[in-house]
């Protein structure tokens, strides 16, 4: 533990005080002692930093990264679905387009 110096503060009198004069003029130069460390300030200790692993992400990060990898395949999953059904519709309409044709063609 660090040494720690012995240091005096003069706390005046408020003046609210009823006592006789020789108390008073005590009263008005109180000396109290006080002890202060050498460093005032405590040390903290600093937080931990998250380890990275060989990739050079935290654990933190690495599941944000496969959070957002699966987002990303759902997202693509969804676009080959779209594609799809666009392709079925297109097909139905030029069927549709077909069948309208040969009906004024056939009247």
């Amino acid at each position: 533990m660090p040494e720690t110096k012995p240091k005096t503060h003069c706390r005046p009198s408020n003046g609210l005080d009823q006592t006789e004069e020789s108390d008073t003029r005590l009263a008005a130069n109180l000396v109290t002692q006080r002890n202060l460390q050498l460093h005032p300030r405590p040390q903290h200790p600093r937080p931990q930093r998250a380890r990275r692993d060989a990739t050079g992400f935290t654990s933190n990060q690495e599941v944000r990264l496969k959070a957002g990898d699966m987002r990303m395949a759902r997202l693509q999953i969804s676009l080959s679905q779209l594609r799809t059904a666009m392709e079925e519709s297109g097909k139905q309409l030029k069927d549709l387009c077909q069948q309208v044709r040969l009906n004024v063609d056939a009247e």
